[in-house]
Parts: structure tokens; sequence; C-alpha cells
């Protein structure tokens, strides 16, 4: 046990190491030739990236990113810049399992809490990421580097603000009925009676009218 915590740490030693290194060789990363769809998400790929790497003949370019938000395994991160502001929002999905290094402790991805830093691989040829594994036996997870559109969150609350807009809508016409269902009746009921007393105020006009035309009739000798 205590051997496996000695190489756990010693890898984590190796990689964090590994990662320091980075800021030391932004000559790689001037001269890394990254593709026309790398540029068009991130123009200044060559200003923010650390380093540049290899991994099974393939160059990648790594970043530090902030962590937003997680959704099960997957993880919406801004990537740093150097004058301190950070990029669109990406998503990174990665293995359910997976593990990356945070302060010097491997940490399951569906772990993870806002406002972390992580670091990810960016291939320098394609739109391509993988986050940088908790130890170097790990396997890599490289997935589609998706940008999120710059309006979705807006759209995203406006939707939701919609919904509650028209559930309270919804609420208030069912609620009509209890509140407002007794006055419509009270009101009929006291119109029903006033008509009653008008009605029967004329018939005991019309009446009393006749017995004065009788009355003034001459009788029959």
């Amino acid at each position: 046990m205590r051997a496996h915590s000695v190489l756990l740490a010693c890898a984590s030693l190796f990689l964090f190491a590994g990662n320091a290194a980075h800021g030391q060789n932004p000559m790689a990363c001037k001269s890394a030739q990254f593709s026309e769809d790398i540029l068009n998400r991130f123009p200044n790929a060559s200003e923010s990236c650390l380093d540049v790497i290899s991994r099974g003949g393939q160059e990648y370019a790594v970043f530090r990113v902030q962590l937003e938000r997680v959704r099960g395994n997957t993880l919406h991160v801004r990537f740093n810049y150097p004058d301190g502001s950070r990029g669109p929002r990406t998503s990174i999905t990665a293995q359910p399992d997976f593990r990356v290094l945070v302060e010097g402790e491997p940490t399951r991805v569906r772990d993870l809490a806002p406002n972390q830093e992580l670091t990810a691989y960016v291939r320098v040829d394609r739109p391509m990421v993988a986050l940088a594994p908790a130890t170097p036996a790990q396997a890599w997870h490289v997935t589609p580097l998706v940008l999120e559109p710059a309006n979705q969150s807006a759209a995203g609350e406006a939707d939701r603000e919609a919904d509650q807009t028209q559930l309270a809508s919804a609420e208030e016409d069912l609620a009509m009925p209890d509140t407002a269902g007794p006055a419509p009746l009270v009101a009929t009921m006291g119109l029903f009676f006033i008509a009653a007393a008008v009605g029967a105020r004329a018939i005991r006009g019309v009446r009393s009218l006749r017995r004065k035309r009788l009355a003034r009739m001459p009788s029959s000798a």
C-alpha cells in the first residue's frame, strides 16, 4: 500500500513538473502550424499556447483552461488568454472514469468543481482536444473540440424566463375559477332581484291604473 502511494506521488510529481515546464517553451508555440480550423476558433492560439508536445506522432498544443461547470462527464471550460481574459465557452467530453490532476490529487471529472484550472491538449492540425490525465500511465481520451455558440447562454436564459412566464400565466388561469368564480354569480343574482322588483312594481302600477279607470266609468241603470 505504501509502495503504491509512493509510485502515485512520483507520477503526480512527474506530471506536475511537466506541466510547469510548459510555460518555458513559448518558441514551440510560435512555430506551431495551427490549422485554419483552430485559428478560426482561437485566433490567438499561438499566444495562449504554453508548449507543444508530441503524442502518437501528432503535435498537441498545451493550454490552461478554466472550468465553469460540469454536466455528467462533459466539462464546460474557457481557455485562458495571456492578458487574463478567457476565450469562448468550450465543451470537452471525457470518459466517465477519467481522472485529472487537481492540486496534486487524481480527481474524477464528475467530481470537479467550478473555477478549477485544468490542462488541455489541442491537436495542432485539427480541432481535437484531450484533458491531461492524472498519471502518465492513464490513456488519453481525444474528443472533438466543441465551441459553444456565443448566444447559447442568453438563449437558454430567455427560454427559461419564457417558460416561467407561461407557467405563471397557466397557474393564474387555473386559479381564476377559485378566486373569481363567486363574483359573477353574486352579480347575476343581484340583477335578477332588481329585475324582479322592477317587474313587481310595474305590475302593481298597471293594476292600480285599471282600478282607477273602472272607478270612473258610469254604472249602468
